[in-house]
C-alpha cells in the first residue's frame, strides 16, 4: 500500500522528502515551511513504508513472523526499522538473539501507526467508492465449520459476481477483535443471543439443530421411549467455539409436553469440523446434533434418519458483525448484502425440502 504513497504525495503537490507543498513556480526543489520557501534538500520526511513495517513487526511479535507475512527478507526488514529509529532518534525495539521487546516509546508509536494504517485503508476505500462498482479487498473471519459448510460455495460465487473484489479470509474458531485485528467483517455462530454496543450485528440465519443417525443405527432405537432411547447409544459431538476438550457433552431439548430435557453423554468423537462430524454419523459411529440444512441431502436420500422429530432441539444464530462508524465501503456492503441474500435462500430451500 505504501509503495505508491510518495507518488501520490507528488501528484497532490507534496514533496516525498519534505512533507511540504511545492512552490508554484519553483517546482519540487522548494517547499513552504514556517512562512518561507526553503530548499527541499534541507528537510527530511521518513519513508511511510518504515512505519508500516514497524507496525507489522510489533503486531506479529517479531521480525521473523513479520518478514514471512510481508514477504521480505528478515535482514531487510531489520534495516528498515533501524533506519526509522535513527531518523526518530529513539530506540523502538530492544532486540538480541534471544529477546524481543518493544520499548515504551515504541508501544506509543505503534498505536499511532495502527491509526495511520486504518486511515490509509479508509482513504483507499473512499477512492474505490467513487468508481461505483464494488472493488478492493475485504478482510473477513469465518468459523472453520461454516467455511467448510455453507460458505464454501457462497464465497466463490461472490467473487465471480464481483470480479474487482478480493477476499482475505481468516478461518478461525477463536473470537476475533474486529478493530484490533483490522477486519472488515466477522461471521459468528452462537447458541446464545449476543449484543455488542460497539459493533453492528446482522442476523444471517437462525439454524435449527436436529438429532440424526444413519439408517442402520436408527433401526436399533425405540422412539416410543422418547429421550430415554438415547441412554446407551454412542454419540458424536460438535465441540464448543473455543475447542474445549471435555469428557462429556450435554444436549438440551424441549419435549412434546413443553418440558425441558437434558441428555448428558460421553461422545465417542468430538470435533470442530461439521463435515467430519457428519461423516462420522454417516459411518454409524454414533448419533449427532447438527444444523438441519447440513443433514438435508442425507435425509432426502434416506441415508440419515431424523430422530425424535417431536422434540425441539437447540437453535444457533449466525451473525455478521462489522463496524459502521463511518459507513461501509462498497465491497464490504456488497458482501454483507450477498451473504444476507444467500442465507435467506438457503433457509427457504431447507424449509421447502422439509429437512
Amino acid at each position: 500500500m505504501f509503495q505508491i504513497w510518495n507518488e501520490r504525495l507528488i501528484a497532490a503537490g507534496w514533496h516525498p522528502l519534505s512533507g511540504g507543498v511545492s512552490h508554484p513556480h519553483g517546482g519540487l526543489d522548494c517547499v513552504h515551511k514556517r512562512g518561507a520557501w526553503v530548499n527541499a534538500a534541507e528537510l527530511t520526511f521518513p519513508d511511510m513504508n518504515d512505519f508500516a513495517y514497524f507496525a507489522a513487526v510489533v503486531r506479529h511479535g517479531g521480525f521473523s513472523a513479520a518478514a514471512r507475512i510481508l514477504g521480505l527478507p528478515k535482514s531487510k526488514l531489520s534495516r528498515h526499522i533501524s533506519a526509522l529509529e535513527e531518523r526518530l532518534g529513539v530506540r523502538l525495539i530492544e532486540r538480541t538473539v534471544h529477546r524481543f521487546r518493544v520499548t515504551e516509546i515504541g508501544q506509543s508509536l505503534y498505536g499511532y501507526c495502527e491509526n495511520m494504517l486504518r486511515e490509509v485503508d479508509r482513504a483507499a476505500k473512499a477512492v474505490n467508492e467513487a468508481s461505483g462498482e464494488p472493488q478492493g479487498s475485504v478482510r473477513i473471519s469465518v468459523p472453520t465449520g461454516l467455511l467448510e459448510g455453507s460458505l464454501s460455495a457462497m464465497l466463490p460465487e461472490f467473487l465471480i459476481r464481483y470480479p474487482k473484489v478480493q477476499l482475505k479470509v481468516l478461518a478461525t474458531d477463536q473470537r476475533v477483535d474486529i478493530i484490533n485485528d483490522r477486519l472488515d467483517l466477522a461471521v459468528r455462530a452462537q447458541l446464545a443471543e449476543e449484543t455488542d454496543s460497539e459493533l453492528t450485528m446482522r442476523v444471517l440465519s437462525k439454524v435449527d439443530l436436529i438429532l440424526v443417525a444413519n439408517k442402520d443405527l436408527a433401526r436399533t432405537l425405540s422412539p416410543s421411549r422418547g429421550i430415554e432411547c438415547l441412554a446407551d447409544v454412542p454419540t458424536v459431538s460438535f465441540t464448543s467455539a473455543m475447542g474445549e476438550c471435555k469428557d462429556t457433552d450435554v444436549w438440551e431439548f424441549k419435549g412434546p409436553d413443553g418440558m425441558p430435557y437434558r441428555h448428558e453423554h460421553r461422545p465417542r468423537m468430538s470435533c470442530r469440523s461439521v463435515p467430519a462430524v457428519l461423516e462420522a454419523i454417516y459411518a454409524g459411529v454414533g448419533v449427532g446434533l447438527l444444523p438441519d440444512h447440513v443433514c438435508a441431502e442425507g435425509l432426502r436420500a434416506g441415508t440419515l434418519v431424523h430422530l425424535l422429530p417431536d422434540y425441539q432441539m437447540s437453535q444457533a444464530t449466525i451473525y455478521l458483525v462489522f463496524t459502521a462508524s463511518r459507513g461501509l465501503p462498497s465491497a464490504v456492503r456488497a458482501l454483507v448484502d450477498f451473504l444476507v441474500e444467500q442465507f435467506r435462500t438457503l433457509r427457504a430451500t431447507t424449509i421447502a425440502t422439509g429437512a
